[in-house]
């Protein structure tokens, strides 16, 4: 693992110094990213207890073009994380791993009581592309969700919503075909391994336009048993409409499992946005939790969310062309689970952003509805 990671990084800096030599080879090569600074405090219940946490995150994206029909992409993650957070958790460095991605591309360079440091290589694939066909192989996102927030048809790699610092969301080590047959209607097939027995997942996905509604159905196979589903967006009149479904037939170790996810949107004149999100999850909690400290967000395709149903209302306004807002707030009826999220985001300079986020819980527990905690981040971000 060493070796390869050490094997990439040379290959980043031998393309770089070559970029700087020659101007034939600048223009097919780009490289980008940013660096990060999140501070995080965590309060229980009441306030009165406080954990801290840090975490440097770097992201280096090289692209290569070395002719119109190939594509070559790799993307490096750097993450350092110190203070009580990492102190207090048991094993945070193996919470870390992406468990959809088959090969061990994560070295961890420190790790001790109180600090981590690692990288990973998140991306790293070859895309070719001619006429209307393309194909993509080696560790990608394969996105075929079209909600906002929940993504049952994202079958390949799901993701958490509240986890807002990871905005390109995990990938997998997979391949995928695309072919387009015309402007409105292609296909897609995907394999993607993760190196688990009876965890590999094979999808085929039709998309069409039908009366200015694009429509997808998805069929596959999804680690030990086959799934089906479909997804659309439109519009009806001034207001977005989005859908997705997945169902999940029983396998050897489960039972038949349904999520459904429905969305409508609309911007209002004054330049408010407004979302409204809806998720059945047919396995979710529907009554009241004994200890909702322990909730767990580890999600997964089929279980994206903890609790049966699921709302979700969220606005977002630019106050000013350097100001913007977000509020959403989730609601779990049954469980009575709430989730208060606010955020800020103030564009310093032209590549500078700093961002203030909030995360307050409450549930029904012991037959009364209280605070469960509370998380407030700040984050600085410089992108190059």
């Amino acid at each position: 693992m060493k070796k390869l990671l050490l094997l990439c990084f040379i290959l980043f800096a031998v393309l770089i110094a070559k970029a700087q030599d020659s101007t034939t080879v600048a223009h097919k090569l780009t490289v980008n990213g940013y660096i990060k600074d999140l501070q995080t405090l965590t309060f229980d219940k009441d306030f009165s207890d406080l954990i801290a946490g840090n975490l440097i995150h770097n992201r280096i994206n090289v692209k290569w073009k070395p002719t119109e029909k190939i594509t070559g992409v790799a993307e490096f993650r750097n993450r350092l994380f110190w203070g009580e957070e990492v102190k207090l958790t048991p094993g945070f460095a193996s919470l870390l791993r992406n468990e959809n991605e088959a090969i061990d591309m994560q070295k961890i360079w420190i790790e001790n009581k109180s600090m981590v440091l690692l990288s990973n290589v998140e991306r790293l694939y070859f895309d070719y592309g001619k006429d209307k066909l393309n194909v993509r192989i080696g560790r990608q996102r394969i996105n075929w969700g079209v909600n906002t927030t929940w993504n049952p048809n994202d079958i390949f790699n799901s993701y958490n919503f509240l986890d807002f610092d990871y905005e390109e969301r995990p990938g997998v080590d997979a391949g995928k075909i695309r072919y387009l047959f015309n402007s409105s209607f292609n296909t897609e097939f995907a394999y993607a391994y993760t190196g688990k027995r009876n965890g590999s997942v094979a999808a085929l996905k039709y998309a069409l336009n039908i009366s200015n509604y694009d429509i997808q159905f998805i069929t596959g196979w999804d680690h030990d048993h086959p799934t089906a589903g479909a997804g659309w967006a439109g519009s009806i009149k001034e207001a977005g409409f989005k859908g997705e479904v997945q169902y999940f037939f029983a396998g050897k170790d489960s039972t038949d499992h349904l999520n459904l996810a429905l969305e409508g949107d609309y911007m209002f004149k004054k330049g408010w946005y407004l979302n409204l999100g809806l998720l059945f999850n047919d396995r979710g909690l529907d009554k009241p939790a004994g200890n909702w400290s322990n909730l767990d967000l580890g999600l997964s395709p089929e279980n994206l969310m903890p609790t049966k149903w699921n709302i979700i209302v969220s606005s977002i306004k630019e106050i000013t062309p350097l100001l913007s807002v977000n509020v959403s707030v989730l609601y779990s009826p049954g469980t009575n689970l709430t989730i208060f999220y606010p955020s800020f985001q103030y564009n310093i300079a032209t590549n500078l952003d700093v961002n203030l986020v909030w995360q307050s819980f409450f549930a029904e527990q012991m037959q009364r509805y209280e605070a469960v905690n509370h998380r407030c981040f700040l984050r600085l971000k410089l992108n190059f």
